[in-house]
């Protein structure tokens, strides 16, 4: 009965709802992005851009980034947890650990784990502005940039000269199952030159109770568990204004995460894992904006501390990773036709580690980017970079856009190559243990870079102000994609004191791949009343992976082949309801000792209630995430929460 309601759910929603993606594309005519590091209209990009505003993040029933990012057309989550505890995100079929994330343009992905890459240390009452730039980026912002970029924007790192003095405080605190607390508060302030702004969020919650699968098989288990978190992110900024055109900007986040990992990372029996994570993440930008050039130097630094406890009986890892960027961009405009961007990009990883050991990576990228209007509605943008790093060397990466805009439809294509090298897990994990029991990750550090090429052809279409239609196609061909594959010990050479004829997940790169998707986008608004307006559409992703090695791996083509998401929202003077869904296909996967089970098919849903008394600066609200109490794993091991309800007061004063 339960599958039925879900079926005739998706069906109904398939005309009524829309998604965040599309939502975004009715306004995206007065929304700059800077897709090709050149500011301008999407459109004019010649790439699958999607906008989420500050008000858009408001009304949906989300929490955190990668819950919000969860009903966006073209990206694929794996979480282990809800509420942002750990989530891997990838883009158009990539691994998680090729999307690339920018803070307020800034690189954030971890130089220990991408499994830490959602670690953002911006609570979302301080975020004005997030651009998804599907396809390659790696010209424009660097590498991991395959599958796309992910660029938060804060408030202050937009905010204008000419913003009026005032106070702002805006937030919401709500408690639910669980015993689950919920805050977050964003304040600001805007004197003369000067603007300061400060936020914090907390997600706490005992978590629900599950069976233990490990009872009576690890040292001090017991029957039961809970999926418990502890969720804290603070931070500050500054932003001061010399004068019309030259800026400084500063900000400093601390984000500490405390949660049970159960199975996050294996399928053993002895996993009794806990982990606590802390980072602290600074940034500089000292930024000159005229009407024709725009010039940005940057200064970024992050710390993060690792400790994870696999079971108490043994010795817990901890690592100490710190990343060192320096950024420097300008952009100009020569005439009507031609606008040009170059930059320079270097950067420093290190890492202290007691199971990999201590190690150092050195990277820089210097970068040319050439946009000129061939012809009144044809624009074609052209870019080249020269990366250096310690692990690949020197690589050449070339990139071309074209964008044709004419009345109310665009087509459009990109083309372009991406690099990454492997992450100092995928080269060190286990590093310095002696005998790792089997079945363990095992790193490789003689492992090379990937390498993508990837081309996209897409269009989108705007008959009426509020419906808007978008369709992409694309394909991407990678070597030496790096995943986790059965060896026995015997035919690994670099890595020490391992068990003879022992079977490890050894990190190594597959010979080749192919991925080839279809992105379709629909939204259309209804306007009911004066003061009712109904807004309705539909995402759809269509991926698929094939390997040319048959090893079997852990993480390529672990992504869903069908994807439906939608958002139907309901605006009225004193109510708003928000329903956000999330339609999953993908291959079945079960492990029987650990109860582990990956369905072939599930739907997540989200619903926001909105009671608004009198105006609009104060609400209560209702949220129930997983609506119907779907059972699910997305990673096999850890139980995604069931239906959960919470509840609270949200301000904007």
């Amino acid at each position: 009965m339960k599958k039925f309601r879900e079926l005739t759910f998706i069906s109904f929603l398939s005309f009524t709802v829309f998604t965040l993606n599309a939502q975004s594309h009715i306004n995206l005519d007065s929304v700059r992005v800077s897709a090709n590091r050149i500011p301008g209209n999407p459109a004019e990009s010649g790439k699958n851009v999607t906008v989420i505003t500050e008000a858009e993040i408001r009304s949906m029933p989300i929490n955190s980034v990668d819950e919000l990012l969860r009903f966006t057309t073209g990206i694929n989550l794996n979480s282990r947890s809800a509420f942002g505890v750990q989530t891997d995100i990838g883009m158009r079929g990539s691994t998680f650990s090729q999307v690339l994330i920018l803070v307020d343009n800034m690189r954030l992905n971890d130089p220990l784990t991408a499994h830490f890459n959602n670690n953002i240390p911006i609570p979302l009452s301080e975020v004005g502005q997030i651009e998804i730039i599907r396809g390659p980026a790696s010209v424009s912002f660097g590498p991991d940039a395959v599958g796309g970029v992910i660029h938060i924007k804060t408030k202050s790192y937009l905010a204008r000269q000419d913003q009026k003095t005032d106070f702002k405080a805006q937030g919401m605190a709500g408690v639910g199952e669980n015993q689950l607390f919920l805050t977050d508060i964003g304040v600001s302030s805007h004197i003369s030159k000067l603007h300061l702004s400060a936020a914090v969020k907390t997600s706490v919650a005992q978590g629900q109770q599950l069976e233990n699968p490990n009872l009576n098989i690890a040292p001090g288990s017991d029957s039961l568990y809970n999926n418990y978190f502890d969720l804290r992110t603070y931070t500050a900024a500054a932003t001061y204004f010399f004068n019309d055109e030259w800026q400084l900007y500063g900000r400093v986040g601390i984000d500490r995460r405390d949660f049970n990992a159960k199975y996050f990372y294996t399928a053993s029996n002895f996993d009794e894992s806990t982990e606590l994570t802390e980072s602290l993440w600074s940034q500089l930008h000292l930024t000159r904006n005229s009407a024709k050039n725009s010039t940005e130097f940057s200064l970024g630094y992050k710390k993060t501390d690792d400790l994870f406890v696999f079971n108490p009986a043994f010795t817990p890892n901890e690592h100490t990773t710190q990343q060192f960027i320096f950024n420097a961009n300008h952009s100009q405009s020569i005439t009507k036709k031609t606008k040009i961007a170059y930059g320079l990009q270097l950067g420093q990883r290190d890492i202290i580690s007691t199971d990999r050991g201590d190690h150092q990576n050195i990277y820089s990228g210097v970068y040319g980017i050439l946009y000129y209007r061939l012809f009144p509605d044809l624009i074609t943008t052209t870019g080249l970079r020269l990366d250096y790093d310690d692990n690949f060397g020197l690589q050449f990466l070339p990139q071309l856009s074209l964008a044709y805009i004419k009345d109310n439809y665009t087509l459009r294509s990109s083309m372009g190559r991406s690099i990454r090298a492997a992450d100092f897990t995928e080269r060190f994990v286990s590093y310095n243990l002696v005998n790792p029991s089997a079945g363990r990750n095992i790193g490789n550090p003689d492992l090379k870079a990937e390498s993508s090429y990837t081309f996209d052809l897409g269009a989108d279409y705007r008959p009426v102000k509020s419906m808007a239609l978008s369709a992409t196609v694309f394909y991407r061909f990678s070597e030496n994609l790096i995943d986790y594959i059965i060896t026995n010990s015997n035919d690994i050479t670099n890595v020490q004191d391992l068990l003879p004829d022992a079977e490890y997940l050894y990190a190594s790169n597959i010979s080749s791949s192919n991925t080839h998707g279809l992105e379709l986008q629909l939204d259309k608004d209804f306007k009911l009343s004066e003061t009712t307006q109904l807004r309705t559409g539909i995402g759809y992703t269509y991926l698929s992976t094939q390997n040319a090695d048959s090893a079997v791996s852990k993480y390529i083509a672990n992504h869903p082949d069908h994807i439906l998401n939608g958002l139907f929202k309901l605006s009225s003077k004193y109510v708003d309801i928000s329903l956000a869904m999330n339609y999953i296909h993908r291959n079945a996967e079960t492990i029987e000792n650990i109860d582990a089970r990956v369905r072939s098919d599930y739907m997540v849903t989200n619903l926001l209630l909105h009671l608004k008394p009198g105006n609009n600066k104060m609400s209560l609200f209702m949220n129930i995430h997983n609506l119907f109490d779907v059972e699910y794993q997305e990673i096999l091991g850890p139980q995604m929460p069931g239906r959960w309800v919470m509840g609270g007061l949200k301000w904007q004063l």
